[in-house]
């Protein structure tokens, strides 16, 4: 018998339909991949399987009975636990008191047992990850710490079925690693795990099989450890398409014969130290490294988001560029697409049209604003980018993560950008979105932009990049070119391991 099954689950938001045919069946002791393209319905499906959402019809069956959730305690008390995309945790209170909070052991007066709550954190904080305090407020952690602490307030609890929505986004290797050494114990012990991610080597590595859905609905499923790791197989039916969507064919500038558009010389900056490199026009050039070396400071300091620098210059067209504001810095044609969407490059609460706005009459300050110019030009930028939307008026909140990256970029079009500074611009997104998120970079660097890359992933920066800066601790240790540029190459000089010598 199955220890979870939903049949045909539908959910519309007004008039768009998130699913119209939603689908799994799951038994004990499975890791169950659950995969497609933003928007195609994976989160809002979670969600309606943890009693967050109702759906419009369809059934979902625990051990066979039918059931139906009308909170997510209602969904606990029967046996699920979701680690959630978007974390829900209190900033202001400790790690224990999070991992907790609304499952608080208590004494036989009813009072909270703080004694109990403190030993049931460092449990499971031992098991997943023994260097976060958890006397710590989460508010002092670093991202990965608080997924870290996401996840370990799920396993906390008394499951059979656990649902992880992208846990893996904001961590590094070695606490994937750890994370999916623990997710085979608890599989071991009869629980069934459903695994969300964009990462579809993670993917292939951590489930036993594979559900897609797309256009909400379920359209195949791949048993992996049957089949095989047919990744195509899987792309292929996450694009619906049979071509394999692989990312942005790598362009050298020196196609097009371009001069220097952008250098940077001795740059010094908190803990940047001597920065020096030059970018050619129509040049996509790529940050490498182990996450934390430096390499967000460099992108946050070219963009004028951090203090001037101590020491060093920077010069577009070899004029020197004075950075004491964001402004300084887009209007001689620099402009960053940050890491953070939703905090740093968005308001989500407003409509597309006014995104786009934003970046032209915040700089001019004009007076009368062309509206109609702005509409015309954002409802191109749609076209353009295949912004899947109902139109420029549509709010931002409402589409998925691969449409929102494109106004990111989108917006910034109309200003034709010189230098286009990218901080991570696919994480979080799916592999159609990033694919043609990286064909939308790759024709930006034919039309002449210079563009300055930080991917954490490997894979990106050897597909798009002809040239990889590496960081670590805060300097460029090492330029990787052409053939170089490999991921065996990358991680060896981002472990500071190369024999080769660097080419800097």
């Amino acid at each position: 018998m199955n220890v979870l099954e939903a049949r045909a689950i539908k959910k519309s938001f007004g008039g768009v339909k998130a699913l119209v045919d939603g689908n799994i069946s799951c038994c004990k002791g499975e890791i169950v991949g659950l995969l497609g393209a933003n928007g195609c319905g994976k989160t809002t499906f979670s969600r309606i399987l943890m009693g967050m959402l109702n759906c419009d019809d369809g059934e979902i069956l625990i051990n066979g009975e039918r059931v139906s959730f009308n909170s997510p305690m209602d969904a606990m008390q029967r046996g699920l636990a979701m680690v959630h995309q978007q974390l829900s945790l209190i900033p202001d209170m400790t790690v224990w008191e999070n991992i907790n909070i609304g499952n608080e052991p208590r004494s036989a007066l009813g009072f909270i047992d703080t004694a109990a709550c403190r030993q049931r954190a460092r449990q499971v904080l031992e098991r997943l990850c023994p260097e976060v305090d958890m006397e710590r407020k989460v508010s002092e952690l670093s991202p990965s710490e608080q997924q870290l602490v996401e996840i370990a307030k799920a396993l906390s609890k008394d499951f059979n079925i656990l649902i992880l929505d992208e846990p893996t986004s904001a961590l590094e290797q070695v606490q994937v690693n750890r994370l999916f050494d623990l997710l085979r114990q608890v599989k071991q012990q009869g629980a069934t795990i459903i695994f969300i991610s964009h990462r579809l080597g993670e993917v292939v590595e951590i489930c036993d099989y594979v559900v897609v859905f797309r256009n909400g609905a379920n359209v195949g499923t791949v048993d992996l450890l049957r089949d095989g790791q047919d990744e195509e197989r899987i792309i292929a039916l996450i694009t619906g398409r049979e071509e394999q969507a692989a990312i942005a064919k790598k362009h050298g500038a020196q196609q097009n014969g371009g001069g220097v558009r952008f250098a940077v010389k001795d740059l010094c900056m908190g803990k940047l130290r001597q920065i020096s490199f030059a970018l050619r026009r129509g040049e996509i050039v790529g940050i490498g490294g182990l996450q934390g070396q430096g390499q967000e400071e460099l992108l946050l300091t070219l963009a004028g988001l951090l203090a001037p620098a101590e020491r060093g210059s920077v010069l577009v067209d070899d004029i020197p560029l004075k950075l004491h504001h964001p402004s300084d810095a887009i209007r001689q044609g620099v402009v960053l697409v940050p890491g953070d969407r939703k905090k740093e490059g968005l308001f989500l609460n407003h409509s597309i049209l006014m995104n786009m706005m934003y970046a032209r009459f915040s700089l001019k300050g004009e007076w009368i604003i062309p509206f109609r110019k702005y509409r015309r030009e954002a409802e191109e930028i749609m076209r353009a980018l295949s912004i899947k939307a109902e139109g420029v008026d549509t709010e931002l909140n409402t589409l998925s993560g691969g449409n929102q990256q494109k106004v990111v970029v989108g917006k910034w079009l109309p200003l034709n950008p010189k230098v286009l500074l990218l901080c991570d611009p696919a994480k979080g997104v799916d592999v159609q979105a990033k694919k043609e998120l990286y064909e939308l970079v790759a024709r930006l660097a034919q039309q002449g932009t210079s563009i300055l890359l930080y991917a954490s992933d490997n894979e990106e920066l050897v597909a798009a990049c002809e040239r990889v800066f590496v960081m670590y601790e805060g300097q460029i240790v090492e330029e990787l070119q052409g053939a170089e540029v490999t991921e065996d190459n990358l991680v060896a000089a981002s472990l500071r391991a190369r024999t080769t010598p660097s080419t800097l």
